[in-house]
This record gives C-alpha cells, sequence and structure tokens, in this order.
C-alpha cells in the first residue's frame, strides 16, 4: 500500500513539471545538446558520412555467367545418334567493369566537401542559437526585473493611497486626491499583469529553445547588470574582418562552390567511356576454349552537357550568394556595433545620473505631501517619471546586452 502511495506522489511531481536554475552559458550549453531543431540538422551529418562511404566504394562488382549446353540427336545414322547428357558443352564468363578518369577519387573529394558543409550548417545552426538563447535569456532577465519594478510601483502606489485616504478623513486633502490614487493604484496592477504575461511568454520560448517542456519553471541565476564588452578587436573594421574569417555560413558556400567545381569535374570525367574486361572459358565434348575480351562504350549521344550547364549554373548561384551575404554580414556587424555603443551610453546617462536624481525627487515630494505642503498630483507624477526611466534603463539594458550578443552572432563567435 506505500508503495502505491509512493507511486501516486511521483506520478503527480512529474505532472507539475520540474524547475531548472541556469546561468546563461549553462542556458547555452543546454540548448547545444537538447534543441530539437539542433538533433535534428545533426542527423544530417550522419547521412553525409554515409555518402563518403558509398563515394568510396568501388561501385562495380565482377559478373559471372555461365551457360551450358546439351546435344541430342535421333538421327538413322548409327554414328551421329547419342541420348541427352551424351554431348555436353558449357562457357563459363567472368567479367569486370574499371573506372576510367579517377571518378572515384573525385566522388570522394565531392564526398568530403560536402560533409565539410553540412558540418558548417550545423555550426551556423549553433551559432544562431546560441544568440537567440541569449537574447531570450536577457529579455527574460529584463522583464523579471520590471516585474520587480512594477511590484514596487504597486507597493508605492498603495502606501499614497492610504495616505491620500488618511488626509482625506482628517480633511487635509480633497477626494480627488484619493481619486487620482486610485487611478495610479489600478494602473499599476494593470501593468503588472502584462508584465507577468510577458515574463511566461519568454519563459515558454526559453523552454522550446532549450529543448524543455513549456511548463518547466526556468530560474535564471548570475548578475547581467555590468557591461561587459568583446575583448581583443575594439575597432569596426577588425570585427568585420573577424566575421568574414570566422563566419560558418560565408565559409559555407565556398566549400559549396568547391564542391560543384568537383562535380563539373566528375560529370566530365563521366562521359570518358568505363572499360570492361571479360574472360571466357569454353568446353564441349571434344575441345576445350580459351579467351578474352574488351568492351568500350562509344560517347557520342550522352556526353552530360546538360548536367554540365546545371552544375555551372550552380556554381554561379553559389559565388552570387557568397558575395550577397558578404554585404549582409558587414551590414549585421555595423548595426551591432552601432547599436552595441548606443545603448552603453544610455545605460550609463541613465544608471549613474537620471535615477539617481529622480530617486531623490520622489523622496523628496512625498515628504512634502505627507507634510501638506503640496497636491497628490505633483506625486504621482514624479512617480510616473521614476517609474518610466527605470524601465527605460532595463529596456536600454537589454538592448545593450542584446546588441552585444548580436555582434558575437555576426562576428561568427562564441558558438558552442
Amino acid at each position: 500500500m506505500h508503495i502505491v502511495f509512493i507511486l501516486l506522489f511521483l506520478l503527480l511531481s512529474f505532472a507539475e513539471g520540474w524547475s531548472m536554475e541556469l546561468s546563461i552559458d549553462e542556458a547555452v550549453d543546454y540548448a547545444m545538446k537538447n534543441n530539437l531543431d539542433l538533433k535534428s540538422k545533426r542527423e544530417e551529418l550522419n547521412m553525409a558520412k554515409g555518402n563518403l562511404t558509398a563515394a568510396i566504394t568501388y561501385p562495380f562488382n565482377p559478373e559471372i555467367g555461365l551457360e551450358g549446353r546439351s546435344l541430342l540427336s535421333s538421327g538413322e545414322d548409327t554414328k551421329t545418334q547419342y541420348r541427352f547428357g551424351e554431348k555436353n558443352e558449357y562457357t563459363l564468363y567472368l567479367s569486370q567493369t574499371l573506372e576510367t578518369g579517377g571518378q572515384r577519387g573525385i566522388r570522394k573529394d565531392i564526398a568530403l566537401k560536402n560533409m565539410d558543409a553540412v558540418q558548417l550548417e550545423i555550426t551556423d545552426i549553433e551559432r544562431l542559437l546560441t544568440g537567440e538563447v541569449k537574447r531570450e535569456f536577457y529579455n527574460l532577465t529584463s522583464l523579471e526585473d520590471k516585474l520587480k519594478l512594477v511590484e514596487l510601483s504597486v507597493d508605492l502606489s498603495q502606501k499614497l493611497l492610504d495616505v491620500a485616504e488618511k488626509r482625506f478623513r482628517s480633511g487635509d486633502a480633497p477626494k480627488m486626491d484619493v481619486n487620482l490614487a486610485k487611478v495610479e493604484f489600478k494602473g499599476r496592477e494593470n501593468e503588472r499583469t502584462k508584465v507577468m504575461g510577458l515574463l511566461f511568454l519568454s519563459k515558454a520560448r526559453l523552454s522550446s529553445l532549450l529543448g524543455l517542456s513549456p511548463d518547466t519553471e526556468i530560474t535564471l541565476k548570475g548578475d547581467l547588470d555590468g557591461l561587459n564588452s568583446l575583448s581583443g578587436l575594439n575597432s569596426l573594421s577588425g570585427l568585420k574582418e573577424m566575421a568574414m574569417k570566422s563566419r560558418p555560413d560565408f565559409i559555407g558556400l565556398e566549400i559549396k562552390g568547391r564542391a560543384a567545381d568537383r562535380e563539373i569535374s566528375l560529370t566530365k570525367a563521366e562521359v570518358s567511356p568505363d572499360i570492361r574486361v571479360s574472360l571466357l572459358y569454353n568446353r564441349d565434348y571434344d575441345k576445350e576454349v580459351y579467351g578474352a575480351g574488351v568492351s568500350i562504350p562509344i560517347p557520342i549521344i550522352n556526353r552530360n552537357r546538360g548536367q554540365i550547364e546545371t552544375l555551372t549554373a550552380q556554381k554561379i548561384r553559389f559565388n552570387a550568394q557568397r558575395e550577397s551575404l558578404k554585404l549582409l554580414i558587414d551590414k549585421e556587424v555595423e548595426s551591432a556595433y552601432l547599436r552595441l555603443d548606443s545603448a552603453k551610453r544610455s545605460v550609463e546617462l541613465l544608471k549613474n545620473e537620471i535615477l539617481p536624481q529622480l530617486s531623490e525627487n520622489v523622496d523628496s515630494l512625498k515628504r512634502a505631501y505627507d507634510a501638506g505642503r503640496i497636491g497628490i498630483y505633483t506625486v504621482i507624477l514624479e512617480q510616473q517619471k521614476l517609474a518610466s526611466n527605470t524601465a527605460a534603463y532595463y529596456d536600454s539594458l537589454f538592448e545593450y546586452n542584446s546588441a552585444l550578443s548580436d555582434l558575437e552572432v555576426a562576428t561568427g563567435g562564441n558558438s558552442k
């Protein structure tokens, strides 16, 4: 009976989902191992390895053939009268097709390049996934900070409402102050509901990226309030140069172009006729015959012109895509770099100058209202200003971290 209760408890525990506490690096590592799209893409590498095995395997098996005949005659001449099986003849054939033009070596080279291209595609997905996980992690962190801010605003609005009602009952404040305080309090509660909804969606997106069920409770750890920067290269031109050397999608297009070149070489080599050699052994009732033969197809009609034209066009397309991607990479790096610089200045301004001053103003005005020197509307306006600028600070911090992540993605760096 105790075992039944234990099993029921375990089932209910699993049904309620489970929780994880992750830092940003742990989240990226977990996604690299468990993201479903990435797992599916990695299976293509096994397919490419299978293609390599097929490419290095000799494509033609030897062939063996056997023919037999038994002579039978019912003529009147007794010398030519013999029964079935008395006069036998059989022929044994052995043949093998020999490739020409180094086709197997070219096929192996193509398979290796295709395998490299698939590996680069996997690396590129890892690069993009790393950026997505980091951005969602930063977004979730920002929303959690905003929720704390809204909770604080709700608490302050409640206290302000309590003070307004107390002063109204004592005759020191008009009913309008109470109404304004109530509207402010309800507005903060409504904002809290919105932030909680966004927080739920962000956790669901992060769970999906990590390959977790949507009901998994994710707890973030680590302080993301600092302004870190890329180490090493600081100049925009240096970052662009780094991107061209590191981006797996850019390198992959170059490899695909080389593979197309080898495909053209293979197609041309296939025009060269393969040689078929054969050995023959024949034996009948009174003699043995040995022989050999060679057959070569004549490539008059089919010279693979259509396939060569298709592969040439494909190579040109890869080259055009590579040039287009080069321009796109330049724009991505420059855009992230400028966003990073702008967000950094915004974060520093808000954190070091604006927010401390606004916080001091709110405290002073609340004391003045408690003393009856000013109306509640002035306090509410300054409190709203502090809340909106604090939210702007979290937005700027999120923009900075997102731009930093986008810059890492654009330069092809930090892909795990």
